[in-house]
């Protein structure tokens, strides 16, 4: 046991040393210091497994002590410091804890028992503190190994998705028959949306969540190329409001993968259906956070929906799937008309508290 004790006492010392003899025997290596720069010169030097340091030295006290210490010293985490003084305050030993003492001892109750129990307990402390430095930094490198594992299997999603949307893309220009040709190019559609969520969880530095704003738009450029739109025909605009608290507004990944494949289905509609014979006109998609509650609407100004649209809803794909994907959203759906169509979706901003409600 390496320990340096820094006290002007010439007969502390001595007597600290006696005492510390009788507990640790042949095993104690004792240095001794008469003042703060000697003592930090030998903890330097040596490195000790424990400081008995006196709180009033002749050229510091044992406050700024332990704050050059922690300065000049690399290896100071590493060892223990017992706070020695002839002053019985609570508040003096308090400063002595948060100045980086781990114990603090009376010298007048100063005993071989009452040494070694003080330093067994500020080398405990020193060791428990090691440890959880240790294995917290051993969690970090965890944490960053899995990240990187989570980005690549994102990576690896995204390029097979694509590898379906391209063979999807060419079973269609293989396909006669106008009404699988349709077919097929929805199908692509919609593995595309997903293939995008990848991408981005990919590209950010966040693997939780997905800018609602950057999907919805990476997802309607998408569509319009698909579509063959011509921009100074059908115009298309994104508003996403940051969150009440600030910052964008984001979805979890159970989130934005139904939410985008709605966006999907809900704009192909539009381009499909809104604008026929050459009709101009524009699609705006806007999304809130209000109340714990998410609101994604899609408006169009186009010739609105059609009188038989329940008898239509039965029979279209599309729409079944909005319907499936919004409950698995906990949310809800409308639909308005007039000149023009507007499509709502509200769902839950915490997917959590949605669960636990239907459990």
């Amino acid at each position: 046991m390496k320990i340096v004790m820094v006290d002007d006492s010439a007969e502390d010392r001595a007597l600290c040393r006696i005492l510390l003899e009788g507990v640790y025997g042949a095993g104690l290596q004792f240095f001794e210091a008469p003042d703060g720069a000697t003592g930090i010169r030998t903890c330097r030097e040596i490195v000790p497994d424990c400081v008995l340091l006196d709180y009033n030295l002749p050229d510091m006290t044992g406050l700024e002590f332990l704050a050059q210490l922690r300065l000049e010293t690399p290896l100071y985490a590493t060892f223990a410091v017992v706070m020695l003084t002839a002053l019985s305050s609570d508040q003096i030993a308090l400063e002595a804890m948060r100045s980086g003492a781990q114990d603090y001892l009376l010298k007048s109750r100063i005993s071989g028992p009452a040494l070694r129990m003080a330093i067994q307990k500020a080398t405990q402390k020193v060791d428990l503190i090691r440890e959880l430095k240790e294995e917290h930094a051993r969690l970090a490198r965890s944490l960053r190994e899995k990240e990187v594992l989570i980005k690549e299997v994102h990576h690896h999603v995204k390029n097979n998705l694509q590898v379906i949307a391209s063979l999807l893309r060419l079973q269609e220009e293989a396909a006669t028959d106008e009404t699988a040709r349709s077919v097929l190019r929805e199908c692509q559609h919609r593995v595309e949306a997903m293939a995008m969520i990848h991408d981005q969880l990919y590209e950010s530095g966040d693997l939780r969540e997905v800018n609602l704003a950057q999907q919805a738009n990476l997802l309607m450029t998408n569509l319009f190329h698909s579509f063959g739109v011509d921009p100074a025909r059908i115009s298309g605009q994104v508003v996403v409001c940051p969150k009440p608290a600030g910052g964008p507004l984001a979805l979890g990944v159970d989130q934005a993968i139904p939410a985008g494949l709605i966006l999907n289905e809900v704009i192909s509609n539009a381009l499909k259906h809104a604008f026929p014979n050459g009709r101009t006109g524009s699609i705006r998609v806007e999304a809130e956070v209000r109340d714990g509650q998410v609101t994604l609407a899609v408006t169009d100004d186009g010739i609105g929906l059609p009188a038989d649209l329940s008898n239509r809803a039965r029979n279209s794909l599309g729409l079944q799937i909005v319907e499936i994907l919004a409950r698995q959203l906990h949310g809800y759906t409308n639909l308005t008309t007039g000149s023009g169509t507007i499509f709502r979706l509200s769902f839950p901003e915490i997917q959590e508290h949605a669960t636990r409600e239907l459990v």
